[in-house]
């Protein structure tokens, strides 16, 4: 734990906060060195730290008897130790596997080592003392190197954690699983692969972004006590989680109509993608949109008999001049894109232009030709993965691939939009405002038109915020926590298909399941 910690903070309005704020390493040092200001020192944090761990150890492997500990040098040892004693206390059997077991070089950290029991063996980590510790361990304890982290690891360390990931030793991680670099989306090197990791007092971005985040395992964060005002006030990252998303997600009343619950427009579809548009067109029904109309040149045989279809002819210009003449006019939010045939490109500024509804933008409509009509709109949302990011700022998608929330935030200044960077999850940002970041999914929905969904539910999303606040909806600044409330429940909706169904699963059951998971998070009907 070579950092700072804090508990959950405020907004800058003084309400309390809600989803998991994301700390980088240097914030939570300074954190620390505030802390210590306020009347809370260091070795106060890390006996709370210690116990918090130990009692995670009790709730999640209560029947985990032999226990081993490995511990660094510096603060994350420190809480190792402590950890061990409680755990010791408690009548587990505990073996310490240390970096340096003569010494810590912190002073909070060496009085926990200190403070061990004369029960608990404190032994060199070396192969050897492996060798003859873990073939009867019930659990092994992660807490080498924690947040201090941002090189590769190399030598007998890197080796080390090679080894052990060849274990079938269940591995919680103390902080940061040793090997991730806390702020980083990629992690540097070889890394220990925890099942599951107790992070104290905030989470890190490397727990919330990809590929860094899966090894985590399941994650939770734990609360030690760090006064408030300890971390300053400026505007951080935050994951959605359940409580954020009753938040910020609008749940059907019963006696609104459907213009309440919110109006979609949709272009979409062409000969050779009907089902892209079709995909959408339910992704807003099962978001809870009150009415759907497609705008399309080719509707699927199999649409649902909910949707309202404009047919477009399929000429040059005619999407464009149906839009124009129909204007979309009770639209309160419109979703332009998915399955669009390449040539419709030229005809879309003109969509951008006959309305100013919040916008979503996905697939087709994904171009650098749109930029300066998007920037011109203003209350527009672009939907970009990885290598369609790269296309809209330019650059090589393995440029992006490290830091992911830049790119994002990037994307949203240049553009003047809102952003959902889909990454195994998503990145949520809007021009010079907040960032959500929604960690969750299943490998299963990297298949075809799970994004297609997503831009239908967003639209959804939007839409229902306008029926509630018409100015909000066109600012990606005020609307950015709905839709990270539906990028959220797209990725739960795509969890609970897995569980079922696995990788076999199909964008179409994801549609299906967003109503049924919406109702489950919270939802009274």
């Amino acid at each position: 734990m070579d950092n700072g910690r804090r508990d959950n903070g405020r907004m800058d309005d003084g309400e309390l906060a809600v989803g998991e704020v994301l700390v980088t390493a240097s914030e939570g040092r300074e954190a620390d060195e505030r802390a210590a200001a306020l009347g809370v020192p260091e070795r106060t944090l890390m006996e709370s730290a210690g116990w918090a761990v130990a009692q995670d150890i009790e709730r999640t492997w209560p029947d985990a008897w032999s226990i081993v500990v490995l511990c660094g040098t510096g603060n994350n040892g420190g809480d190792g130790y402590v950890a061990a004693r409680k755990l010791a206390e408690a009548g587990r059997r505990v073996t310490i596997l240390a970096l340096d077991p003569s010494r810590s070089r912190t002073e909070p950290a060496e009085e926990a080592r200190q403070r061990v029991p004369g029960s608990v063996e404190i032994r060199a980590l070396n192969d050897d003392n492996l060798q003859t510790v873990l073939p009867d361990a019930d659990l092994l304890v992660d807490a080498l190197l924690g947040r201090g982290l941002s090189r590769p690891l190399s030598g007998s360390l890197a080796s080390l954690v090679e080894h052990l990931n060849t274990q079938t030793i269940p591995t919680l991680a103390v902080d940061v699983p040793t090997g991730i670099d806390a702020d980083a989306a990629v992690p540097p090197g070889p890394y220990l692969q925890a099942d599951r990791t107790v992070q104290l007092a905030w989470a890190c971005p490397a727990s919330a972004l990809s590929p860094a985040r899966f090894a985590f395992g399941s994650s939770v964060v734990v609360k030690i006590g760090i006064p408030e005002g300890a971390l300053d006030a400026r505007p951080r990252p935050r994951v959605m989680n359940e409580e954020a998303f009753r938040a910020f997600w609008s749940f059907a009343h019963p006696e609104r109509h459907k213009y309440q619950a919110g109006t979609v427009a949709i272009a979409a579809g062409s000969a050779s993608w009907a089902g892209a548009a079709e995909l959408a067109c339910r992704g807003a029904h099962r978001g809870g949109a009150g009415l759907v109309t497609l705008y399309t040149d080719a509707p699927h045989p199999n649409r649902w008999p909910e949707t309202i279809v404009r047919e477009v002819a399929s000429e040059p210009g005619a999407l464009a001049a149906a839009w124009r003449d129909l204007q979309a006019r009770h639209a309160q939010a419109c979703v332009i894109g998915p399955g669009l045939d390449p040539s419709r490109e030229p005809e879309l500024a003109d969509l951008l232009a006959h309305t100013d509804a919040p916008m979503v933008l996905d697939a087709t409509a994904l171009t650098p030709s749109l930029q300066p009509h998007v920037q011109a709109h203003g209350g527009c949302w672009v939907t970009p993965h990885l290598g369609e990011a790269g296309r809209l700022l330019g650059r090589p998608t393995s440029a992006l691939h490290s830091d992911p929330m830049k790119a994002a935030q990037e994307l949203a200044d240049t553009w003047n939009a809102g952003v959902v960077l889909k990454n195994a999850g998503g990145i949520i940002a809007t021009p010079s405002g907040p960032t959500w970041l929604v960690a969750g999914g299943h490998p299963g929905m990297a298949s075809g038109g799970t994004g297609d969904v997503l831009a239908g539910l967003l639209g959804a999303a939007l839409a229902s915020l306008a029926a509630e606040k018409p100015q909000g909806a066109r600012q990606p600044s005020e609307a950015v926590s709905r839709v990270a409330a539906a990028v959220y429940v797209h990725a739960r909706a795509g969890e609970r298909v897995g569980r079922e169904l696995g990788s076999g699963m199909t964008a179409s059951d994801v549609a299906e399941a967003l109503a049924a998971t919406c109702r489950d998070l919270g939802g009274a009907w």
